[in-house]
C-alpha cells in the first residue's frame, strides 16, 4: 500500500460561496436565466401571435408584398423591451415606449405623439 504522505492546503479564500458558487458566478447565471426565459416566451407567444394575424388576413410572411420584415422585428423586439422590463434589464425600445405617448396615464387620455426624438446610446454605455 502506497501512502501519500504530502499534505494539501486548501485552496485560498475567495470570498462566500454556495455549492462552490462565488457570489458574481449565481448573479450571472441568475442573468442568464432570465435572458433564457425572456427568449423562450418570445419563442412561445410569437408564432402564436403571427399565426392568429394570419388567420385574421394579415398575413406576415415573405410572399405578402405588403410584408416587411422590420415591422416583425420591431414586434418581437417590443415585447422583448415589455419582459425585459419585467425584469429590470434595460432595453432601447423602453426608452420608444416611454416617449411615444402624451397624455396622462392615470387619465387613460395617452395619444401618439407627432414628434418623437430619442438619442439611443451604445448598448455597452448603459
Amino acid at each position: 500500500m502506497q501512502t501519500n504522505n504530502v499534505v494539501h492546503f486548501p485552496k485560498p479564500y475567495q470570498g462566500p460561496s454556495i455549492n462552490g458558487n462565488t457570489k458574481e458566478n449565481i448573479e450571472t447565471n441568475i442573468e442568464m436565466m432570465k435572458h433564457f426565459h425572456i427568449q423562450e416566451t418570445i419563442s412561445t407567444v410569437i408564432p402564436i401571435l403571427f399565426a392568429q394575424l394570419e388567420i385574421s388576413g394579415f398575413p406576415i410572411d415573405e410572399e405578402n408584398d405588403k410584408f416587411d420584415i422590420k415591422d416583425s422585428i420591431f414586434i418581437v423586439e417590443t415585447l422583448r423591451a415589455i419582459l425585459c422590463k419585467y425584469y429590470g434589464i434595460d432595453h432601447p425600445i423602453q426608452r420608444v415606449i416611454e416617449n411615444i405617448f402624451e397624455g396622462e396615464v392615470e387619465s387613460g387620455m395617452l395619444k401618439i405623439t407627432k414628434n418623437l426624438n430619442i438619442e439611443f446610446k451604445n448598448t455597452e454605455e448603459v
